[in-house]
């Protein structure tokens, strides 16, 4: 509580004034580098037109730091960075890189950094330190953001010189252990483990495209990555100990059949499948499986015993990984099967509404016609029912699973219901009580080209964009109202979330156009 009063007492807005040339190199291509920032300092960022200026607003440590990375990006579009020890004492990894692999590791007009700080949510930059000399063969690679992404990014960029430098960092673990930590970081029981692999077992662990290793990373919340022979798995004690051994367990597959006794575990899940929908589920080169494990984040393989055994009826799947990841895995593997095997789980099974607060899992049978609806193409508006609400929703034979805490499995029932009920007539929402709507305002001429043939395309784009559900609700004594829904309010120049939306209908509508082209009213939201 102290915590957090004295946050709100230091929560406050700053302003920095710069130029037109500096305002457009932090905005970014479609305002992402502005976008970058905001999310890796946690501070809320604004371009004012005025000046131009760029108004920092959040506690005074997320300004800090956010006023720091912009001067590290303005920097960067006229020459040399150079920090103090001041802006590297705080969230920041330095990595010294050799002279040779600096352009290997910027990669093509910076884009390997950009990659990696898109996917690790980190900020990257060569940079001079004041008061530090280096060897004219090295230059500082500097990191900042949280523990984890830092370490991701360090690790990755270590991968690639590696790579151009053959021995640059291994010889160093060879001679000492060295896992290029900083101490800092080295908090409560965080850690790194080190295992050096053949070439057989490390073209089977990286994976094609490095898949293997994401998938080792995801399930196990563990940082994996390959230096060399060396594998590298950072984080707390336990995702060492899990990453370590999911990693066994794949290596073993190379030597024959594997079983694990996945009872008494809680990081794991089995799920017995019937004989002849195993290649099914399998796919060609186990292309099902490693779509499942990549989508939810889990590692899976079918187990056996070994020895002589009699044909069996089904195989057991182990699903590896945090709870939520292993139940989308589970209930799609279950949705599979049950296009071969209608009834094969869902016969004995009742309709089920929980009142657990937590995790848990809602039933309920649906009419095909509603199911083959909510499904849409390709899975489309199951997928967009299940963003927006921050639920896992699957389709298991006629019968909807719905997965989530409390409030997540409530809001996808809500828009399950509403999707179902606009598609036979009007339907009214009471938004009164609810933090997860924004209402658009919405006229007559605006309401007939979101439901023609023109609009009605515009809007599910939107929706996919922004991870949001719309609807239209019309009271019987009122105008309509464009409902924007979704857990995730976001701002209005966020990623995702209904803000965004709402400035991208509002847009939209703004430029409609109002001709034949429209292709009529009478559409329907799916």
């Amino acid at each position: 509580a102290e915590g957090k009063r004295q946050a709100a007492e230091d929560y406050d807005s700053e302003i920095l004034e710069i130029t037109e040339d500096d305002a457009a190199w932090v905005l970014g291509k479609g305002g992402r580098t502005k976008l970058k920032i905001a999310r890796v300092s946690k501070c809320d960022i604004e371009l004012l037109e005025e000046g131009p200026k760029l108004e920092f607003t959040g506690t005074s440590k997320q300004r800090r730091r956010a006023m720091k990375y912009v001067r590290c990006v303005i920097a960067q579009r006229t020459g040399a960075v150079v920090v103090t020890d001041e802006d590297t004492a705080d969230s920041c990894t330095v990595q010294k890189i050799p002279q040779e692999a600096v352009g290997f590791v910027t990669g093509k007009g910076g884009n390997f950094l950009r990659t990696l700080e898109d996917e690790y949510g980190t900020i990257m930059c060569f940079a001079e330190r004041e008061g530090v000399e280096l060897r004219e063969d090295e230059m500082e690679l500097l990191i900042f953001g949280d523990r984890a992404g830092r370490r991701g990014a360090q690790l990755s960029v270590l991968g690639v010189v590696e790579t151009k430098v053959p021995g640059y960092f291994t010889d160093r673990w060879h001679k000492n252990g060295a896992t290029f930590e900083s101490k800092s970081d080295l908090t409560g029981d965080w850690g790194t483990a080190t295992m050096e692999l053949n070439q057989d077992e490390l073209s089977y662990a990286i994976g094609s495209q490095g898949k293997t290793r994401k998938k080792l990373a995801k399930s196990s919340g563990c940082i994996v990555q390959y230096v060399g022979s060396i594998v590298f798995m950072s984080g707390t004690k336990r995702q060492r100990e899990r990453a370590k051994e999911y990693l066994k367990m794949l290596l073993q597959q190379l030597e024959g059949p594997t079983w694990v006794e996945v009872r008494d575990r809680d990081d794991a899940t089995s799920l017995e499948i019937p004989s002849d929908c195993v290649g099914y589920v399998t796919g060609r080169s186990r292309e099902t499986l490693s779509m499942v494990e990549e989508q939810f984040g889990t590692l899976m393989f079918f187990m056996d015993k070994g020895g002589k055994e009699k044909e069996k009826e089904s195989e057991t799947l182990a699903i590896f990984g945090p709870l939520r990841a292993r139940r989308g895995a589970e209930l799609m593997i279950m949705s599979a099967v049950e296009r071969k095997l209608h009834g094969y789980y869902t016969e004995s099974l009742r309709d089920k509404k929980t009142n657990t607060k937590g995790f848990d899992t809602d039933r309920m049978t649906m009419e095909p016609e509603d199911l083959a609806y909510a499904l849409g193409k390709e899975g489309s508006t199951r997928q967009k029912l299940a963003i927006a609400s921050n639920a896992i929703l699957q389709f298991v034979g006629e019968m909807a699973f719905i997965a989530g805490d409390a409030g997540e499995r409530q809001r996808c029932r809500d828009y399950l219901g509403w999707l179902l009920e606009q598609k036979e007539s009007k339907i009214n929402v009471d938004t009164s009580n609810r933090s997860d709507i924004t209402e658009v305002e919405i006229d007559e001429d605006g309401v007939r080209y979101l439901l023609s043939s023109t609009g009605i395309p515009e809007m599910r784009r939107i929706e996919q964009e922004c991870g949001t559900f719309c609807c239209m609700a019309q009271p019987e004594d009122g105008p309509a109202r464009l409902l924007v829904c979704g857990h995730e309010e976001g701002g209005v120049y966020s990623e995702t979330g209904r803000l965004k939306a709402e400035r991208l209908l509002k847009r939209l509508l703004t430029k409609r156009h109002y001709d034949d082209g429209w292709g009529g009213g009478g559409g329907r939201w799916q």
